[in-house]
């Protein structure tokens, strides 16, 4: 048991903890600060995300305060790494880092595969050291300075500098604290202009990401949010189209150059705005996240609550016809709407046309609450029950405040409408030219469905040919609301559901039985994805097509699934243990070789090779 440990200082990466107590112990060697710690000697010095934390607490002086989920949140970076991760693999990498198993953290979180690299060396702010050599007599390394790109202190507005630490040490036990010696605390580099508040919005929003206690959301909701958004900016359409130019200008205008380089993005790289906007099938570097809610003018916080983004700012289907004099009045028979954008406002315009009299309206903006449904912006057209209802009221000889009142109009729009009616010379708008000719037809195509019930649509219409075709011609939407439904999909109703829960659980054993096979296939390594495992099982296509079907299948291949850098990775360890297995010396070019990895690739699977490269 470790008799006296060093209390963490605010944003202390937990490395740093560790270093102190190196030097506090007076140990010579990293190796009995190791077993002092961790109980073994082989645990890597991690600065991000570090294993063994729950071997650490065990060995901790029995009345000290600390505890695993204050060491993990608070002192090393896993917050801002799996922020934007679905709960399952959050839990998982937070469950790795706990044990003292870290292999997979790097792989599950997504560091290893994303864009955007990790600093080389540990960065300090000089004024928050001098500040900190002050109040506490020692230096320390701050979470907060260790975010990936040349960002600054919000603090005292200054650039970070790298100090002479590397992140990768070539001694990977060694834990090595800020001095005055590694790092310059006379050199102050002050920031102006445009980029110094982009900078700041950016680094306080990561600080956010790092102090705050989200809760995780799936992919579902990320891509439903930002569609959400997109459309509410008018970067999308209402039916899922993203119009990906005018999205890429406007963001690569909104951000400077400058601001994009120190992120390390490149600039008017399309591919990962492109994959963002679209479905997440996989997680983003929380930089994109963020870069995305700064873009959009939305908060950090609002990305993570729980809510549902309805699409269709009327709401669903069916909504209410609005003719006063139509016998479906305020009953729900519209079943389709359709939407654009009003070019001066931005606002979405529904248009509604009901079946049953014709009359069609729009609405302007979104509906707020449910009385909404009831209102209209403007009338587009009464429709012919309308217009039959005006008549007959006029030459009852009613006035025309008592025919505005009963037609549900105002007085002007009744005087219109008799003008443009009794005006021979000025073409009136019909639906129907002989109302009572419809209504007959109308009648006999009821009467047909009576007569012959079991028939389908296509029959009735051989027996009577010019009923069907009179319609079909004059009054398509009534007739199709009125005639039989289809037999295809009245078999598709009434065929037996697919339990899919159960079908999710049988396929889980299955895939993960698959998972193990390929992770230690003895002869050559097969790449881990949707694919390979649904050929393992034979049911490719039901993984391709209804994984969303499949939850626990889903989040399971969602861990295990490999990047072609993950594969590449695996692909080394294994060509490593058939070597050795074999008893043959173990040389770097044959390594590569044998793992079929080209030389560009040397960087991603160099710190496994270390060890050989002599």
């Amino acid at each position: 048991m470790i008799l006296q440990f060093p209390s963490p200082y605010p944003d202390e990466l937990l490395y740093s903890v560790i270093a102190r107590y190196h030097i506090r112990a007076g140990n010579l060697f990293w190796k009995h600060t190791l077993d002092d710690l961790f109980g073994k000697r082989t645990t890597c010095a991690t600065v991000f995300l570090p294993s063994g934390i729950r071997s650490l607490v065990q060995r901790l002086p029995q009345n000290t305060t600390l505890t695993e989920q204050e060491l993990i949140e608070k002192h090393t970076m896993y917050p801002f790494y799996t922020v934007f991760l679905p709960t399952e693999k959050a839990q998982s990498i937070y469950e790795a880092m706990m044990s003292d198993d870290g292999r997979k953290i790097y792989m599950q979180s997504g560091m290893m595969a994303s864009a955007i690299p990790q600093n080389q060396y540990l960065k300090y702010c000089p004024s928050c050291f001098q500040e900190d050599f002050t109040k506490y007599g020692e230096l320390y390394w701050h979470r907060l300075h260790q975010l990936p790109g040349n960002l600054i202190c919000t603090k005292h507005e200054l650039w970070l500098e790298d100090s002479t630490v590397p992140i990768t040490h070539s001694n990977k036990h060694a834990f090595i604290l800020p001095t005055i010696s590694n790092c310059d605390l006379t050199k102050e580099r002050r920031i102006s202009g445009n980029i110094l508040q982009q900078l700041k919005d950016i680094a306080l929003k990561a600080e956010l990401l790092l102090n705050g206690h989200f809760k995780n959301q799936s992919f579902f909701h990320f891509t439903e949010f930002y569609h959400y958004h997109l459309i509410e900016k008018g970067f999308a359409s209402f039916n899922g189209q993203v119009k990906q130019k005018e999205l890429h200008e406007a963001f690569y205008n909104f951000y400077s150059e400058e601001l994009l380089k120190n992120l390390y993005i490149e600039v008017g790289e399309t591919k990962w705005l492109a994959n963002f906007s679209r479905k997440h099938r996989k997680s983003f570097h929380p930089y994109y996240h963020l870069l995305m809610l700064n873009f959009l003018g939305l908060d950090v916080d609002e990305v993570f609550k729980e809510t549902s983004f309805e699409q269709n700012p009327f709401g669903c289907p069916n909504w209410p016809c609005l003719n006063a004099v139509c016998p479906d009045y305020k009953k729900n028979v519209i079943k389709n709407v359709t939407i654009r954008r009003c070019e001066t406002t931005k606002k979405p315009i529904g248009r509604f046309t009901c079946p049953t009299c014709g009359f069609s309206y729009t609405r302007k903006g979104k509906d707020h609450n449910k009385d909404d449904r009831y209102k209209f912006t403007r009338i587009m057209d009464f429709g012919f029950l309308w217009e039959k209802e005006l008549q007959s009221l006029l030459k009852d000889g009613l006035s025309y405040r008592e025919v505005a009142r009963r037609l549900g109009v105002d007085t002007n729009t009744v005087i219109k409408y008799e003008k443009i009616i009794g005006d021979e010379n000025v073409p009136v708008k019909r639906i129907h030219k002989d109302n009572d000719s419809i209504q007959k037809q109308r009648n006999e195509w009821i009467q047909l469905q009576k007569d012959f019930p079991n028939l389908s649509k296509a029959e009735l219409r051989k027996k009577k040919p010019g009923v069907y075709t009179y319609l079909y011609r004059h009054d398509r939407d009534w007739l199709n609301m009125n005639s039989p439904e289809s037999k295809m999909r009245v078999a598709k109703l009434t065929k037996n559901r697919v339990n899919w829960q159960e079908r999710d659980q049988k396929v889980l054993k299955r895939v993960q039985n698959a998972a193990k096979k390929l992770e230690v296939n003895g002869e050559k390594p097969i790449r881990i994805t949707v694919k390979s495992l649904g050929d393992a099982i034979g049911e490719r296509a039901l993984l391709e097509k209804h994984l969303d079907k499949l939850p626990k299948t889903k989040s399971f291949i969602e861990q295990v699934w490999e990047s072609e850098q993950d594969f590449r990775l695996r692909r080394v360890k294994h060509a490593v243990q058939k070597m050795v297995e074999e008893g043959e010396s173990i040389k770097v070019w044959k390594v590569m070789k044998k793992a079929a990895i080209r030389s560009e690739y040397y960087d991603e699977v160099k710190e496994i090779l270390q060890p050989f490269d002599k």
